[in-house]
């Protein structure tokens, strides 16, 4: 009786924690985007309809010089606008989330990796014309694939380490 009680418990914590996720999705001020929670929570269970999908993070790797060189103001344009183009771009089943800062996440649901290249190059030059103010975004991407049933908490974090330890001045698509 012990051990069913102990797993009772277990799960029940479980579930306490996945509904905690879900309740702390906010949308992000700049970018009417959800954050990186929705992912964790109702994103998981559409992108866990498929056996595969494609999960891309992406960077604005020169955001915090624009904010120094130019203005914050002009900066938070410049993620708006990012947050814009990568929108207008995505089909509707796709799941687009403003990660942290100046990350963004887009999960290609039930996608392959090799389909998304061509696609996140076109993408990647697109971002890369805009101009506000003479400022001019640079992306360093890096994608992953995502095999349902396993943490996508975790990819994700391994996406985003190796986005945050990657020298600033690259930008280019990689893949773990």
């Amino acid at each position: 009786l012990e051990v069913i009680k102990n797993n009772i418990v277990s799960v029940l914590k479980t579930v306490e924690n996945q509904q905690v996720i879900e309740n702390i999705v906010r949308e992000d001020k700049f970018t009417s985007l959800k954050s990186a929670e929705y992912l964790f929570g109702e994103g998981k269970k559409i992108i866990d309809k498929y056996t595969t999908s494609t999960v891309c993070l992406f960077k604005i790797t020169n955001l915090e010089d624009i904010n120094e060189n130019f203005s914050r103001e002009t900066g938070n344009q410049i993620v708006t606008a990012v947050s814009e183009e990568v929108s207008s771009n995505l089909a509707e089943e796709y799941i687009l989330v403003r990660y942290m800062g100046p990350k963004f996440a887009i999960v290609f649901s039930g996608i392959e990796l090799n389909a998304i290249v061509s696609f996140m190059g076109q993408l990647k030059e697109k971002i890369e014309k805009i101009e506000i103010e003479g400022a001019n975004p640079k992306i360093n991407i890096v994608l992953s694939t995502y095999y349902k049933g396993t943490a996508l908490e975790g990819l994700t974090k391994k996406l985003e380490e190796y986005l945050d330890e990657a020298d600033k001045e690259e930008n280019t698509i990689n893949y773990l």
